[in-house]
């Protein structure tokens, strides 16, 4: 019966977070950058995609980072909020000064870099900020959590027809989200109280927060290199045909939210029996999300890019593959965090960067888009392949250990 309860909380659990991923991105995407459009213009638009594009890459590489981090340790050391929240204004405020000299051309007023400045911290702290759901398994507020957020970017629109101040739009629902954080938890209390273990914090979660800032350059790979190498074109050919495989990145990342709350709350390791389950699971789903991405993406592109879908088509299959690959990688990453050091998969990650550094300046410069569509499907192929060696070789290694005072 126990049994029981417990899958059926699972999947609820699991139904509330794709529930919230699915809210927020469906209104972002379908209502909120649309409408954006319409009232900005295209050129407009494209410096604040640009910008937000910055923003994926810090935001989520040190709240997630250190969202995670805080999960695994939590397991054999005893934590403080401080030590955290300590971290992402170390974390946050470094990479919030690179990132205003990288986009430096973008920064043109100090208005621009308050607003900016403000989304990026806002967004790092709110990132990190549904670990408190995470820690205690509470997916109904974590549900509830991004549908304030999404509110928020709703209202944060209704504020840019007044304003004419698009960072409204998206700091009102980070703002907002994080007031209903404020409201129903305490993982901001004791804001600068550290434990003793606050060197440990620090190393492991700056470990994960390297390796999730390169995974997102990783993800965002295709707008740098296309568009130096070939042009405004490419990326948005190569855009629209993986962007049914990169919403279902959207769907795996709460699923594995999902997986590293259960794995982390006991102090068993895991086997490799049970790794080589998780990862015949892992193989299961992306082979459906496989044949659901062929059927799709030719219809979503005929649909809303129709004059798109003649030069894009013979490269949809290959896309797919290496978008689906990339799913798999990352829920398999997840999976092995649970059991093994955070260093690994900093190292996994480089390593990863490097090859597919190297495969698509090769393969572009040779073969155009088809060349680089290539060169990924490979590199994904090759880390998928090592992240299961490593999960075989330490999956069971190690015995659960007493969690330190």
């Amino acid at each position: 019966m126990a049994s029981k309860e417990k899958q059926k909380k699972i999947v609820s659990n699991t139904a509330y977070t794709i529930g919230g991923a699915l809210l927020m991105n469906g209104v972002l995407q379908v209502l909120v950058y649309p409408l954006l459009n319409r009232f900005m213009g295209s050129d407009q638009l494209g410096e604040l995609l640009y910008l937000m594009g910055l923003v994926a890459i810090l935001c989520p590489s040190v709240g997630q980072a250190l969202n995670t981090s805080r999960l695994v340790v939590r397991r054999d050391y005893q934590v403080k909020n401080g030590d955290y929240n300590i971290l992402l204004l170390l974390f946050g405020g470094a990479g919030t000064a690179v990132t205003l000299m990288v986009g430096k051309n973008s920064m043109t007023s100090v208005s621009v870099i308050f607003w900016t400045v403000l989304l990026l911290m806002t967004t790092i702290f709110r990132y990190y900020g549904d670990v408190e759901y995470r820690l205690n398994l509470n997916y109904r507020n974590y549900f509830n959590y991004y549908a304030v957020l999404t509110v928020g970017y709703v209202a944060g629109f209704g504020l840019y027809l007044l304003t004419k101040n698009w960072f409204l739009v998206f700091v009102t629902g980070e703002v907002a989200a994080l007031i209903y954080l404020a409201a129903t938890g305490t993982v901001f209390h004791g804001f600068f109280k550290r434990s003793s273990w606050f060197g440990t914090a620090f190393q492991r979660g700056g470990f994960l927060v390297v390796s999730y800032l390169i995974t997102n350059l990783t993800l965002n790979i295709d707008r740098l290199v296309l568009e130096h190498l070939i042009g405004h074109l490419a990326v948005t050919q190569y855009y629209v045909t993986s962007l049914i495989g990169k919403t279902l990145v959207l769907l795996v990342a709460p699923v594995n939210t999902i997986i590293i709350s259960y794995l982390t709350r006991n102090q068993e390791r895991m086997g490799r029996k049970q790794f080589l389950q998780f990862t015949g699971i892992g193989v299961g789903v992306s082979l459906v999300f496989f044949i659901g991405s062929q059927i799709g993406t030719p219809l979503f592109v005929w649909l809303f890019y129709g004059d798109l879908y003649e030069s894009v088509k013979g490269m949809m299959t290959v896309v797919n593959l290496s978008q689906i690959l990339g799913v798999l990688s990352a829920y398999l990453f997840i999976v092995v965090l649970t059991f093994t050091e955070e260093k690994w998969q900093l190292i996994l990650q480089i390593i990863h960067l490097v090859i597919i550094t190297a495969l698509v300046l090769l393969f572009t410069k040779n073969s155009g888009i088809m060349g680089f569509a290539e060169a990924v499907l490979i590199a994904n192929v090759i880390r998928v392949a090592a992240v299961i060696l490593l999960g075989f070789w330490k999956a069971g290694d190690r015995k659960a250990q007493p969690l330190k005072q």
